[in-house]
């Protein structure tokens, strides 16, 4: 028998890599940042939280967002996720690697995020309850006294239980995350905690007349808290195991819109209260500590995939072309035995 030449394991190259989207976030979400705070800046009448000029060419927020959101699109549906062989080894790209192994190299810091996320969601509340109470306080006399957490609807109690439980599963998260356990199944059941928060604060903003055109700030409020929702949602189904087909697909695409949305949401509102007079943006509500948190903590899931990579060793090949093992003097003297009978 001849024997034919091995040759080793060369995959070939990637022209365009799924991990580029990570530069197409973030060159999206400061584009997307400048241009929001350039429309505050100029084009906006917050005593309506509308444009002064409600054109879609003076909409610069939007073009960058259509572009952006086009390039992620692009580069995650026609990019590709391949494994790279270094010597005698095998990186095996996270984008293919199933839930459960890349569940356990998920990175400490991502942990220190979820802790940071608790730390916004519980300031939001504290502050907000602060408020109500200080209020009630003024208005409390000894003939009439008033409880300090009294006039709160149901809706805002059940927002704050939401809150709440969202908030210590993302401090279980990140405690798990650091042991190296990475999201466990309990946290996947309640993330959807997160989830019912922010459908129940879209609900509290309908029920207000929050949103009151289009144009309003409080859209991209509305649709920070749909995304996220989503990602959440999909980042569970994910990490317990009942993947689909576009699971983790539509789980990066959540993640980077997300990000996207609540940085454009907050940054530009922060700014404007250094760079605007108050009686100018006297009716420009603050943003949400916690939407804050939503910048950092879906793109720290979503990173899992572009920086993970897990070691296979190749099978030792002799790499001369001639042989692929090397015969020992056993295995000759047996064929010699095996042709004489």
């Amino acid at each position: 028998m001849k024997e034919k030449n091995v040759k080793p394991y060369t995959p070939s190259k990637v022209k365009l890599d799924k991990k580029l989207s990570l530069a197409a976030y973030a060159l999206t979400l400061v584009a997307a940042v400048i241009a929001r705070t350039v429309q505050l800046q100029t084009n906006m009448n917050f005593n309506t939280g509308k444009y002064i000029d409600p054109s879609i060419a003076k909409n610069y927020t939007l073009w960058t967002l259509i572009i952006g959101f086009a390039l992620i699109f692009a580069i995650m549906i026609f990019g590709q996720s391949r494994d790279k062989a270094i010597k005698s080894c095998i990186l095996i790209n996270p984008m293919r690697l199933r839930a459960d192994r890349l569940n356990k190299k998920i990175s400490p810091k991502s942990g220190a995020v979820m802790f940071l996320m608790a730390g916004l969601i519980a300031f939001d509340i504290i502050m907000d309850l602060s408020m109500v109470a200080h209020k009630n306080k003024e208005i409390s006399t000894e003939d009439n006294p008033v409880f300090a957490f009294a006039g709160i609807p149901v809706l805002d109690w059940l927002i704050y239980v939401c809150a709440i439980v969202a908030a210590v599963t993302f401090i279980s998260t990140g405690v798990n995350i650091i042991k190296g356990d990475g999201f466990t199944r309990g946290n996947c059941v309640f993330f959807s905690s997160f989830a019912a928060w922010k459908l129940l604060q879209i609900f509290s903003m309908f029920d207000g007349n929050t949103i009151i055109g289009a144009k309003s700030e409080s859209v991209y409020v509305m649709f920070t808290a749909m995304l996220s929702s989503v990602f959440f949602i999909n980042a569970s189904r994910f990490f317990a195991g009942f993947e689909k087909k576009n699971t983790r697909f539509w789980m990066c695409i959540s993640g980077y819109a997300a990000s996207i949305f609540a940085a454009v949401s907050t940054l530009p509102r922060y700014i404007m209260f250094f760079t605007k007079d108050y009686l100018e943006r006297g009716n420009l509500t603050a943003p949400e500590t916690s939407d804050v948190g939503i910048i950092f903590v879906t793109i720290a899931v979503v990173a899992v995939f572009w920086g993970t990579y897990v070691y296979r060793v190749m099978p030792k090949l002799n790499l001369t072309g001639k042989r692929r093992w090397s015969r020992t003097t056993l295995a000759v003297q047996s064929m010699k035995s095996i042709e004489e009978e």
